[in-house]
Order: structure tokens, then sequence, then C-alpha cells
């Protein structure tokens, strides 16, 4: 069974404060669990005020889902939150 893990690094500029980014980050985390059943978690840079890693993993029978998924997800972040630039994304496969 197909499984890939992502960590997507994201640069939020304007984010002010640990407050100010936890409650963007914690947004993007519950809608991509509520709408790609993606399990979804802020695993780097929890200290930083401007930079949040955020792992994702995603498990199918096809692998072509797995990609299509990623690639939705990403789409979803940058035309959702004008306010987070996707600096780049690391595969575990």
């Amino acid at each position: 069974m197909p499984v890939k893990s992502v960590l997507v690094n994201l640069y939020l500029p304007t984010s002010h404060s640990l407050k100010n980014k936890r409650n963007i980050i914690q947004s993007i985390i519950k809608k991509l669990k509520n709408r790609y059943n993606a399990s979804v978690s802020e695993i780097n840079g929890l200290d930083k005020w401007q930079y949040a890693g955020v792992g994702i993993s995603v498990i199918s029978n096809d692998p072509i889902i797995i990609d299509k998924t990623y690639s939705e997800i990403i789409t979803f972040i940058e035309t959702n939150y004008t306010d987070v630039q996707v600096m780049g994304v690391q595969d575990y496969e």
C-alpha cells in the first residue's frame, strides 16, 4: 500500500508573533485534515514566528491519487492563504 509523507516549509512574512503564526497554521492544518483526509501536523519551527514546517502524510491504494492529492494540497495553501509562502516541499517516501 503506497504511503507518502512530505515536509512543507512555509514562510509567514506578515506574522508578528507566535500566537499569530499558530492561528494561521492551525487553520491550515484543520482545513487540510477535513478537506483531504490527510494526517497533518506542525513538526518544525515551533518556536519561530515566521517559519513553520508542516508534515503531511497520505495513504491510498493508488500512487497517482497520492500525487494528485499533494498537488491539490500545495495549490490549496497557495491560493487560500495569500499571507503564506510555500518555500519548499521535501518528500519522505
